[in-house]
């Protein structure tokens, strides 16, 4: 494991897993093949568990990605809980009326002290620079936090994502 490995914790939306998960030779492969040989620290929580599952496991996934099955789905979320920081209780409350199915990553990413949120979603991206009161408010709560797509991590850190 790399040494800077520790430092980075991660929150990963569910978009990102689903992409790693259906796809081969992505940047969102890269990253949770990563997380799972702990090459940076996932961050989970019982809601983003949950959310992963729903979404992994809905038939129109299934339908649309025939190798996602729900034994693989539920390999995956077994690597990722054993060698994750999961978070039981969090008294985190954060509003986003923009999208108020993502405040649960947004409230796992405080609590869990993240160092980074990977996501696809155009609404957690745009917090860090959104002049709106919960883009203010996630920067009060969150100054040192970068909010990513999967490309621009691995173009910072992608040598802690290469398998040996």
């Amino acid at each position: 494991m790399s040494l800077a490995a520790p430092y980075l914790r991660c929150v990963l939306d569910t978009n990102v897993l689903l992409a790693g998960l259906a796809s081969q030779a992505s940047a969102s492969q890269r990253i949770v093949d990563g997380l799972q040989l702990r090459r940076a620290l996932p961050i989970l929580s019982r809601p983003v568990l949950d959310e992963y599952r729903r979404v992994l496991l809905h038939p129109l996934i299934a339908a649309r990605f025939p190798n996602l099955t729900a034994q693989r789905v539920t390999a995956a979320l077994d690597t990722l809980r054993f060698v994750a920081d999961e978070y039981h209780n969090i008294g985190v409350q954060f509003q986003f009326p923009r999208d108020p199915r993502d405040a649960k990553f947004i409230e796992l990413a405080i609590a869990g002290k993240a160092t980074h949120l990977i996501s696809l979603d155009p609404d957690l991206l745009d917090l860090p620079t959104s002049r709106t009161d919960a883009g203010k408010r996630f920067r009060q709560r969150l100054p040192a936090i970068k909010v990513v797509k999967p490309a621009e991590l691995l173009a910072i850190y992608g040598s802690m994502f290469i398998a040996d």
